[in-house]
């Protein structure tokens, strides 16, 4: 089994999401039992001008755009973020320093030091 998964639900969509299984693991464990699924969008803010925010949510809203879906695990974004979600990489590092998910944007032309916000 590779340590990647890719999935996506847009048609033609050059570059794909991607979800590393170890991030997979540990979305599916914070979802739980509920049909939730994975809310990702951008906005202003932080140090570089741009910031990722997720939430697990439950409330499909019709502006949603679908970016990942394997049947356990699903993930959409707005319209206004799916440039910079559709290319990048989920990943969680249970380091003892700095644990938790990581948005790895291939996009992003730098991003601050604490690793939170990323610039085009």
């Amino acid at each position: 089994m590779s340590d990647t998964l890719n999935q996506t639900a847009a048609a033609g969509t050059a570059e794909q999401l991607t979800i590393t299984e170890v991030a997979h693991r540990e979305l599916l464990a914070i979802r739980g039992e509920s049909n939730g699924f994975l809310r990702i969008w951008v906005e202003q803010g932080g140090c570089s001008g741009m910031t990722y925010q997720a939430v697990i949510d439950e409330t499909p809203g019709p502006f949603d755009v679908e970016m990942y879906n394997d049947g356990d695990l699903r993930v959409v974004t707005d319209q206004q973020s799916k440039y910079y979600v559709e290319a990048m990489t989920i990943d969680y590092s249970d380091d003892l320093v700095e644990a938790g998910f990581r948005f790895i944007n291939p996009r992003a032309s730098r991003s601050c030091g604490c690793g939170q916000s990323f610039q085009e």
